[in-house]
């Protein structure tokens, strides 16, 4: 009698093998939010995974995209950390240096960076400086030798930040007009030779916004910024390249660490620890799938993959940075702000 309960018990459908992390993610809904309007990369980035993952996590639940812009994206990030459910149906993307606010005493922080759960992100962020051939600007230290005139957006923009820190770390003179608008402004009044250059771009935008310079003898790709050299760009130079100093490079490490993050997407605190397994893997899987990738590619949007436990170490490293490291990299981001003031 008990061998026939057994049998019956181990044909009953799913009985002996329930997944637990299915049976909750089936029939519901997971919510990406985005800190970010519409129409803008962050939220392209967002609906392109929403309309892939579903297929990879158990159970198969709808993915639906909400935009909740404000603070920079932070926001968003504000929303899932404290509002949103903590079981594994909430995410959200933002701005990669906003999770590095709480290290630089930055306002509206309601979170703490290092009990986010991160999922992963779709991209590294490349920054990049690119001029004009004929400001003469081949590389960076040409721009240690007279003004040399960028554009950016506001003061607090990566346009307007880049070039007042490599100003403070690498003795260049970059002369930045703020008030454009954003960085296709900034492209186009280089066209008009307005501005020389842009030196707070990413690579990825470049490639979306104006392909054709990859290739355009009249651009100088003059420096990118990365933890690591693009493959893409192998023959121009790092911003790390430059800097001997162990102590000036950590604090450069700290100023531009989010860059790996690029696109990011993180849980609230507390998810159940098997769901979030589930979402770094579907978010993995869907990273490397052919219909994913494809349609990537045809929306010209960047894929390079950073997994969520990478960025959970990479975060915690330099959250543990000396905290005298931390107060200068705090210091040179204020002072940067404070000097983009000049408005076109």
């Amino acid at each position: 009698m008990r061998s026939l309960l057994l049998a019956v018990f181990l044909l009953a459908p799913g009985a002996a093998f329930a997944d637990p992390v299915e049976d909750f993610y089936r029939d519901k809904s997971v919510t990406i939010f985005v800190g970010y309007a519409a129409g803008g990369g962050y939220d392209q980035y967002a609906r392109l995974l929403a309309r892939h993952l579903g297929r990879f996590v158990p159970g198969h639940p709808a993915m639906l995209v909400k935009n909740m812009p404000g603070a920079g994206s932070m926001n968003a990030l504000n929303h899932i950390y404290n509002a949103a459910p903590k079981d594994g149906t909430a995410m959200a993307t933002f701005g990669p240096e906003v999770a590095f606010e709480p290290l630089r005493g930055g306002e509206g922080v309601k979170f703490d960076t290092l009990h986010l759960t991160w999922v992963g992100s779709m991209n590294r962020q490349v920054g990049l400086i690119a001029m004009r051939a004929d400001s003469g600007i081949k590389t960076v230290l040409d721009a240690r030798t007279r003004p040399v005139v960028v554009g950016a957006s506001g003061p607090a923009s990566q346009s307007n930040l880049n070039p007042q820190v490599f100003n403070a770390f690498l003795g260049t003179k970059f002369k930045v007009i703020t008030g454009y608008p954003g960085t296709k402004d900034i492209t186009l009044a280089m066209e008009k030779k307005e501005l020389e250059g842009i030196a707070g771009w990413s690579w990825d935008s470049l490639k979306l916004e104006r392909p054709a310079w990859r290739n355009d003898p009249s651009i100088n790709l003059v420096m990118q910024l990365s933890d690591r050299r693009h493959p893409e760009l192998s023959a121009v130079p790092n911003l790390y390249d430059y800097v001997d100093n162990p102590d000036e490079k950590a604090v450069l490490e700290l100023i531009f660490g989010h860059q790996l993050l690029g696109r990011p997407f993180a849980m609230p605190p507390a998810v159940p620890e098997a769901r979030v397994a589930a979402m770094r893997k579907a978010f993995d899987d869907t990273m490397r799938d052919e219909k994913f990738l494809a349609e990537a590619a045809n929306m010209r949007l960047e894929i390079d993959v950073v997994g969520g436990a990478e960025i959970a170490a990479h975060v915690a490293r330099i959250f543990a940075m000396p905290k005298p490291l931390i107060e200068k990299a705090a210091v040179a981001i204020r002072n940067a702000a404070q000097a983009g003031t000049e408005s076109k």
